[in-house]
């Protein structure tokens, strides 16, 4: 007959940073014993915070001269758009033209927007470049307007409010 093995009765493991929880986890680097709420999930496999060492990925770090940069450029990129957008599209396009406009253009423009944007930082994402774009493509949208003749006629300009929210929805996508 044959006998079955018994488990073994060691004693009682506790995590390092939370002495009152019990477990048996372990860094897969240093061997430091760690509890599910310390726990961090790694490429290389379970660590302890102190292994993992996490950080933000550079290219999400703003530096102060990043925010002064991203604001001229948001500036001056904004208010030439829309002097440009003045003179090159007209209030109440309608039909063809219309639909092609604002999904073509708005593509190219959001893109085109995110494109410089980016270059200017040295390639920086986030929530400030997404802001920073929609500050650029918004101001373009208000200068073209009081360039074209005046706030009132935003409820006839649909072409470019349509381009606008796409422009947007391309910028804010490319600069997550």
């Amino acid at each position: 007959m044959t006998s079955m093995p018994t488990p073994n009765t060691s004693e009682a493991t506790y995590c390092q940073r939370h002495p009152s929880v019990e477990s048996e986890l372990r860094c897969g680097r240093c061997e430091t014993l760690i509890c599910p709420r310390c726990l961090v999930y790694t490429p290389a496999g379970t660590r302890c915070p102190d292994c993992a060492k996490l950080r933000r990925p550079p290219m999400y770090e703003f530096a102060p001269r990043d925010y002064v940069i991203t604001g001229a450029v948001t500036l001056g990129l904004g208010l030439g758009l829309g002097v440009i957008g003045a003179f090159l599209l007209p209030v109440g396009l309608r039909g063809f033209l219309f639909l092609s406009l604002a999904i073509f253009g708005g593509s190219a423009l959001g893109g085109g927007v995110a494109e410089v944007l980016q270059r200017a930082t040295r390639y920086k994402r986030g929530p400030v470049m997404q802001a920073a774009a929609a500050g650029t493509l918004v101001l373009a949208a208000a200068v073209r307007l009081v360039l074209a003749g005046g706030l009132p006629l935003i409820a006839a300009d649909l072409a470019v409010t349509l381009l606008l929210a796409i422009a947007l929805v391309v910028a804010w996508g490319r600069l997550r």
